[in-house]
């Protein structure tokens, strides 16, 4: 018959020895109980004699809560039931008479941990997904999570609940699990699921969470924003043009399927040239890179002379020309008579100047600032 749960009233006492010549064992049944489940302790007094009251004790820090009693079979045997809520250690008492006790040896009592967890929240990118679950004892041990290949701890409150904000930047399927590092006396457990994250199609003029998804993976990239601000601004469509032109796809500056499968593959550009601090401008490709330490720090769409005649080759910065100009140039760099790299009004996805390098307009007077000095390396590819 069930006696009582876990938490009883709690009784500081002592374990006493055995008395003469009986003994008394415990086991508990099954060895790993799962939380919140029933827990039988057994065990045999010898000699036997029946209707010896029998009353087990469950270790609770310093003292010991009385979970469960009852009395020996004829065959002084006993088993008495009890709800688990923890791993702890137990022993029994046997009083045989009014002046004479026997105590069992300690048993261990082992716990499953029950472990709960689910996503809530949109599926499409930008959008917010919470985790919330619940970690029953919330003292079982050190509860983790991992998400793709990041790992972090969740701290359950006192009730073992929790919540946590995921991340949802980018399409595709995203794996998460939730593992035990357990306690002494608890068993690991674990919880894996999955989620799929879709992709909006994306234009010049969208705005929203999808849209700062898009900026965040695309900086993460080092492709050249104003800022990561939810807005499909000018900024944002060139950034696309040059991932477009970095990957191979048509110059469209728009947002599909298709372009955010290859973000979710993508990594930072590398560098025509492994080493050194400079500036690659690959006519093929139509983008700039800035290039520190031989690695590739951002991308930049460009667009180089209308007929193929921006030089090729390696070159030096000999000239500057801060601010505008006449022709509309600003804040330019030359690197061989008069050709030179520039901001200017237009900057469409193909070649398109008299020669010079054309850089978007609100793009110049930072890269001006950068890379503005005499000397600075140029390097045109075709």
């Amino acid at each position: 018959m069930l006696r009582r749960a876990f938490l009883a009233g709690t009784l500081a006492l002592a374990l006493p020895g055995a008395v003469g010549a009986a003994t008394l064992t415990l086991r508990t049944e099954p060895g790993i109980v799962p939380y919140g489940g029933t827990v039988t302790f057994a065990g045999v007094l010898a000699p036997a004699q029946p209707g010896v009251p029998v009353a087990v004790y469950v270790q609770a820090g310093s003292t010991w809560q009385l979970v469960t009693q009852g009395a020996t079979q004829p065959d002084g045997s006993y088993r008495l039931a009890a709800l688990a809520r923890y791993a702890a250690r137990a022993y029994a008492v046997a009083q045989l008479d009014a002046a004479t006790q026997v105590a069992s040896p300690q048993a261990v009592l082992g716990m499953r941990p029950r472990l709960e967890a689910r996503v809530r929240g949109g599926r499409a990118v930008g959008e917010r997904l919470v985790l919330t679950g619940s970690l029953l004892p919330a003292g079982a041990g050190r509860l983790m999570l991992k998400l793709g290949k990041e790992t972090s701890r969740v701290r359950p409150g006192a009730r073992g609940n929790f919540r946590l904000v995921l991340p949802a930047t980018l399409p595709g399927r995203v794996r998460w699990s939730l593992f035990l590092a357990p306690k002494t006396g608890y068993a690991a457990v674990r919880v894996a699921r999955s989620f799929l994250v879709s992709g909006s199609n994306l234009a010049l003029g969208s705005s929203g969470s999808a849209v700062r998804g898009l900026e965040a993976r695309l900086d993460d990239l080092h492709y050249v924003l104003r800022g990561v601000d939810s807005y499909y601004g000018y900024d944002t469509y060139e950034a696309v043009l040059a991932f477009q032109k970095v990957h191979g796809m048509r110059r469209t500056g728009r947002v599909g399927a298709d372009l955010w499968r290859r973000l979710v593959r993508a990594d930072v550009p590398r560098a025509f040239s492994p080493s050194g601090t400079h500036i690659e401008v690959s006519k093929t490709k139509q983008v700039m890179f800035e290039v520190v330490r031989g690695k590739v720090a951002s991308v930049v769409h460009v667009s180089t002379g209308a007929t193929g005649n921006t030089p090729v080759g390696s070159w030096r910065v000999y000239r500057l020309g801060p601010g505008g100009s006449l022709n509309h140039m600003y804040y330019s760099i030359y690197f061989l008579r008069g050709f030179a790299i520039h901001g200017y009004h237009s900057v469409p996805p193909w070649p398109a100047s008299h020669g010079c390098v054309r850089t978007p307009l609100w793009f110049a007077p930072g890269f001006y600032a950068r890379w503005g000095k005499i000397g600075t390396r140029i390097l045109v590819y075709p």
